[in-house]
């Protein structure tokens, strides 16, 4: 008996034994799977996953000026069916103006979230990513809340929010992120996938009180903040244009305007306005056309102003100098094809003077013997004209990094009219796109030298490491240096109002201009009327010194006022000046 009880104990002993080294050998592989081995993630109610917002990148100016960025924020819906709105705390009939006081949007928007979305419980509203406004909305949420109480909002939704703190200027050049977080337009648009971070996540086990258990971290996957983008825009250039383009088209009623304004020699643009503009946080509430930015996206027809490449081109190829002559008469209308054009100069002219007073007819004589065939070197009647345009950048886009630019419209010249070669050399029959036309100007300026426009300066990661720099870029030399500086000479005769300039209103206190005016027609069906105009002004100082060109134009000014050189001109002298000062620029007048 005492035997089989001894044996018996035995085995109990090796069974717990057994049993104790079982429980040691789980919890090692379990301590292995946690920290050396792939975990496999447990299915129960103490596992918590956390997103990790991965920020999109910064949009900043050449001085890193913040013009767009991304901070942690909230989604703000009205909820229609909120419970808490049947509360004798709130005061239903002044919520819309209260919560929209609180969130800084339209009266009527919230109002119509509220009484008007029949068939939907829940509006979105607008993005919030000001902490004090979220906490706002937390405390007056509050049951605990007894004056002001706010109810049918849901604000629980985080993430990242985009923000500008210049609000509606160079909404166009910037462009906005859709509500899928993706780059809609301008640089949110070219730069998407550099901008564009990475979320992360964090998977745990968390305690009956859902707190983090110290080491039982089961997965974390870092976010990735996206890259900074670095314009070469001046913000405090943009400051200067902006206000005035916007004053402009209510001084003189226009449909839309822009300014350009660039770096002669790297073709850097440092400054784009667009106006109307729209505000990049609030774009679902703007027609779409307002969208799109119209100093690369439109194409139109500039007026006088191409005198000025017909004029360059022409000596470039040898077919005038500066001391051509040109009668174009004394009635001040000349007929060809069959049509007449009319003028305002009259007698012999030069080719400074048909620049400087703007002939109609001594431009459209040059013309003509551009449009002369030439067997010596192949080309056929028109096609010398053609080529010209084409070497100066028309009829084909310049390759700006901002989406959505046109290439101008430049027939080819097989389907040219007998009429075209004395229209498109002043600036009808032919569209080009307005940074066309500024960059064509930049090339005379420069000595001959087509520089590609460009907005970017380089592209650094979230810690400042540089990923890309942006070098200035020749496309071609159109022009020779003799040819570039003389007329440059003749385009200062422009802003002479001794020399019977039509761009007088464009010069300067302290820097010397040359620049071109346009006024061109724009044609409604087909025809052209003395109604709708395009008002341009594109000037280039110091002349003696280049270093800026900026254009100016104004779609449909209204009023007996509405030329370039009554319109366009007098904007360039308000922005020139400052901006010259502003970036240090010599004075080259005594």
């Amino acid at each position: 008996m005492e035997r089989t009880e001894r044996k018996c104990a035995r085995i109990w002993i090796g069974l717990a034994v057994l049993a104790m080294g079982a429980l040691f050998a789980a919890d090692l592989v379990r301590l292995y799977t946690l920290h050396l081995g792939k975990a496999e993630i447990p299915q129960n109610n103490y596992l918590q996953e956390r997103d990790l917002l991965g920020l999109r990148g910064r949009i900043l100016d050449r001085n890193g000026y913040v013009l767009a960025e991304s901070l942690s924020g909230r989604i703000v819906y009205i909820d229609r069916e909120d419970p808490k709105l049947e509360s004798p705390d709130i005061d239903r009939s002044a919520l819309p103006l209260d919560l929209a006081a609180l969130l800084n949007v339209p009266e009527e928007r919230v109002y119509d979230a509220f009484y008007n979305n029949e068939g939907r419980r829940t509006t979105r509203i607008c993005e919030i990513s000001d902490n004090e406004t979220i906490q706002e909305l937390i405390r007056r949420s509050s049951p605990t809340t007894k004056e002001g109480r706010i109810a049918g909002v849901n604000f629980a939704e985080k993430r990242s929010v985009r923000s500008h703190p210049n609000g509606a200027r160079l909404a166009h050049l910037i462009g906005f992120i859709n509500a899928e977080g993706v780059g809609v337009q301008g640089v949110e648009q070219r730069f998407d996938e550099e901008l564009r971070g990475k979320d992360g996540r964090i998977v745990t086990e968390v305690d009956a009180r859902r707190r983090e258990i110290p080491n039982r971290r089961i997965e974390e996957v870092p976010a990735v903040h996206g890259n900074d983008v670095i314009l070469t825009i001046d913000n405090n250039i943009q400051y200067i244009i902006e206000p005035a383009l916007e004053q402009a088209l209510k001084t003189y009623q226009a449909d839309s305007g822009t300014i350009i304004v660039q770096d002669v020699y790297t073709g850097e643009i440092l400054g784009m306005a667009t106006q109307p503009s729209f505000d990049p946080q609030d774009y679902n509430h703007m027609p779409q056309e307002q969208w799109k930015n119209i100093a690369v996206a439109r194409n139109y027809e500039p007026g006088s102003v191409m005198k000025a490449i017909t004029v360059a081109m022409a000596m470039q190829l040898g077919i005038i100098d500066e001391n051509s002559t040109f009668d174009i008469g004394t009635s001040r209308v000349w007929y060809y094809a069959g049509r007449p054009l009319r003028d305002h100069a009259g007698g012999i002219l030069r080719p400074a003077d048909i620049l400087a007073k703007s002939s109609n007819i001594g431009t459209a004589m040059i013309g003509l013997k551009m449009a002369e065939p030439s067997p010596d070197f192949g080309m056929e009647e028109y096609e010398r004209v053609w080529r010209a345009f084409r070497a100066m950048g028309f009829g084909q886009k310049t390759g700006i990094e901002i989406p959505g630019e046109e290439a101008g419209i430049l027939p080819h010249y097989k389907n040219w009219s007998k009429l075209s070669p004395t229209r498109m050399t002043l600036g009808q029959g032919i569209a080009v796109t307005p940074i066309q036309l500024c960059n064509a100007f930049a090339t005379i300026a420069n000595g001959g030298k087509q520089m590609r426009p460009t907005i970017l300066k380089e592209i650094r990661s979230h810690e400042g490491a540089l990923l890309r720099a942006n070098t200035p870029k020749e496309l071609c030399r159109p022009l020779s240096r003799e040819v570039s500086a003389k007329v440059l000479d003749m385009l200062r005769g422009v802003t002479d109002r001794s020399k019977g300039g039509t761009g007088w209103r464009a010069a300067l206190h302290d820097y010397t201009v040359a620049g071109k005016t346009g006024t061109g027609q724009i044609p409604i069906n087909g025809r052209y009327n003395d109604t709708d105009y395009n008002a341009t002004f594109v000037g280039i100082f110091p002349s003696t010194a280049p270093r800026l060109a900026i254009l100016v134009t104004l779609e449909r000014p209204r009023g007996p006022r509405h030329s370039g050189g009554n319109v366009a001109a007098p904007l360039f002298a308000e922005i020139a000046e400052p901006i010259g000062h502003y970036l240090n620029i010599p004075a080259d007048k005594p």
